[in-house]
């Protein structure tokens, strides 16, 4: 009996991989450590996983570092509030918005991510791959056009996970005979990342401290 995971044939090539990651030369030796294209669905849907794995423990270890940062900036300026440096007080208040957009950019990517891993774990079959994957390759998408401006080298890590993505979906879609409908895997995708937010702004409201209102700085007539 033949296993559900049959080899075929992929459109994605290593000419379009190469030029898709020439920035990030730390690519290529995963490349070459990964089931090729056109190989058969099983390890290279572990494979993907486990690249996702990774990513995830980056993300978290920078929300870590990234926390750390929170707080010393609030400690700051709490104290230059009290001591009334209003001008010291509106910069540290910057820096603090920048490291909660830090904060919630990097929960948001760990949170789907590890719900990616999820779903993909949970597909039997070519239907239930088509399934997940065709939403996921614009959840993706989302993810690396949010976190880049703030982990600029997430940009290669994620487009090399569409990229494996992208071949899988495709193979499976032609071996199983499946169309796919990217218009609505795109509303989907919407709609997983609207609610994964959500969830990640009641996180950021429990995990948080609560910025502190700067003074009011009175107005000052000639």
């Amino acid at each position: 009996m033949n296993s559900r995971w049959v080899k075929s044939e992929s459109v994605v090539d290593s000419d379009d991989r190469s030029g898709n990651n020439k920035n990030n030369n730390n690519n290529y030796d995963q490349i070459a450590s990964l089931p090729k294209p056109g190989g058969p669905l099983k390890p290279r849907l572990d494979a993907v996983r486990k690249k996702i794995q990774v990513l995830i423990d980056r993300m978290e270890e920078l929300h870590v570092i990234n926390r750390s940062r929170d707080n010393e900036i609030l400690r700051k300026l709490i104290v230059s509030i009290n001591e009334n440096h209003t001008q010291h007080s509106t910069v540290l208040s910057s820096e603090l918005a920048r490291a909660r957009q830090l904060s919630r950019a990097l929960l948001l990517t760990s949170v789907t991510l590890e719900k990616l891993i999820s779903k993909l774990s949970s597909a039997s079959d070519f239907g239930d791959l088509v399934i997940v994957l065709s939403p996921s390759m614009a959840v993706v998408k989302n993810l690396r056009s949010s976190i880049t401006p703030y982990v600029p080298e997430m940009e290669g890590d994620l487009g090399f996970i569409s990229e494996l993505l992208s071949g899988i979906l495709v193979d499976a879609g032609q071996v199983g005979g499946f169309t796919i409908n990217f218009e609505t895997a795109n509303e989907e995708a919407v709609r997983f990342i609207e609610d994964l937010s959500q969830v990640v702004d009641e996180k950021m409201e429990e995990e948080f401290s609560k910025v502190p209102e700067l003074p009011v700085i009175p107005l000052r007539f000639s």
